[in-house]
């Protein structure tokens, strides 16, 4: 009776923690979905009804997809507050959903941007260079994705799975800021370009630090 009475007590979760967390989260995703609205691209300037609701509900399907990836990243990344705060358990978790949900917001951002063009006027060829680095980028993540989620049928060790997806994560990565500011004038205004400066300037000192690590 005196042994059980001596166990420490179980830690309390960090409940205040992880809501500031999630709650800094959900601003930032909210800010990311309002962007459209405040720094509204010239193509928008030339839409009226529902052709333009489909294409601002496009930007913002790919910026809340911007978010995720940079949100994936540091997932990937395993900061020591993430872990304190939620569990290393519970970050993997978050980063296999989370690549769904990239995905699904990359998928989403193509077919509301694109598609009411119709085929005829698709954004192929040198002079939409940012677009295909778009499109590029879309194709790239979809392979992590069903790599990642199909691994185990498709016959891939999880070393060499590994191997492939680490890379592949950071050259989405690199694709995206060059998508997201030479496709429209969005990001060319001085506030929006600022943040996601601000953002890769801190994700990047914790990617190289953490893999000349290894």
């Amino acid at each position: 009776m005196n042994s059980i009475s001596r166990q420490p007590s179980p830690r309390p979760a960090p409940v205040l923690g992880q809501t500031l967390v999630m709650l800094a989260f959900a601003l930032i995703l909210g800010g990311a979905v309002a962007i459209p609205f405040f720094y509204e691209t010239q193509t928008l300037w030339y839409k009226a009804g529902m052709a333009k609701t489909l294409l601002r509900t496009g930007q913002m399907a790919g910026l809340l997809a911007l978010v995720l990836l940079l949100t994936q990243i540091l997932l990937a990344l395993r900061p020591r507050f993430g872990e304190r705060l939620f569990g290393p358990a519970v970050l993997v978790r978050w980063h296999k959903r989370n690549g769904l949900l990239i995905a699904g917001a990359a998928v989403m951002h193509v077919l509301l941007v694109v598609v009411p063009e119709g085929i005829n006027n698709w954004p192929i060829g040198v002079k939409h260079w940012p677009e295909m680095i778009g499109g590029s980028l879309l194709l790239l993540l979809l392979v992590t994705v069903l790599l990642s989620h199909y691994r185990v049928a498709l016959g891939l060790s999880y070393p060499g799975w590994r191997r492939w997806h680490r890379p592949l994560g950071y050259l989405a990565l690199s694709l995206a800021p060059v998508h997201v500011y030479f496709v429209s004038e969005t990001f060319q205004h001085p506030l929006p370009f600022a943040a996601l400066l601000l953002v890769l300037a801190a994700l990047l000192p914790a990617i190289i630090k953490k893999y000349t690590a290894l």
